[in-house]
């Protein structure tokens, strides 16, 4: 039988003593439901020693839950592009417009994938992406052609080159906080000097806060 998806449950304690000089071997149980109709679900039976409520609770509330458009189906990017030459600084948004987005208060920030393609030859080193203030740079350490392909997908946890998995690179996968997220992006050429250039393309990866997530 297939369980519906409930978003509520009830969580139930009970406290009961056990003679300490004689050890529990085994423990028989039975669920007692009475005054109700309908289907319950039971789940997640456990015992601790104590007083006090310890351990793990089951999530059972979505911590994080994705757009919907008029249609009810799921928004998961949002796509910017762009031209870089040499070093720039830029401002991703993570949020739709401000007409078109009464839930921002639950916006959190997403993972944001970049997408470059070189428009002409850049050197050893040198692709650099970093947060608005230089925080968690990341470097690329292999040259690229023009028009070769470079990935760097903090969704997916990778980076590609022209399509083929690569361990070339230096640094950290990067987020985009909710509102807009300021990064710095500089493109160095074969000599070495900021005047590199290439099409950027930005995916963010669009989360707001579930049910689970507004009670944290």
């Amino acid at each position: 039988m297939r369980m519906d998806k409930k978003e509520k449950w009830t969580r139930y304690f009970h406290t009961f003593l056990v003679d300490p000089k004689r050890k529990v071997t085994h423990i028989d149980y039975q669920w007692q439901i009475s005054d109700c109709l309908g289907t319950v679900w039971v789940t997640d039976l456990q015992f601790q020693p104590g007083r006090m409520a310890t351990g793990y609770l089951t999530a059972n509330r979505e911590l994080l839950k994705r757009n919907r458009d008029a249609e009810g189906k799921p928004i998961r990017r949002a796509v910017y592009n762009g031209v870089i030459r040499g070093h720039k600084t830029i401002a991703v948004p993570n949020r739709a417009k401000i007409s078109e987005d009464p839930e921002f208060s639950k916006r959190v920030t997403g993972g944001i994938d970049f997408q470059l393609t070189a428009t002409q030859s850049l050197g050893k080193d040198g692709v650099h992406f970093s947060h608005q203030h230089g925080q968690r740079p990341f470097t690329f350490s292999l040259p690229l052609r023009a028009d070769e392909r470079l990935d760097v997908q903090a969704t997916k946890r990778q980076v590609t080159l022209n399509g083929l998995s690569t361990r070339q690179y230096q640094g950290h996968f990067h987020t985009c906080p909710a509102g807009f997220g300021v990064f710095q992006v500089e493109l160095r050429n074969r000599d070495e000097e900021p005047h590199g250039s290439g099409r950027l393309i930005c995916e963010v990866d669009l989360w707001l806060k579930g049910i689970g997530g507004e009670q944290m």
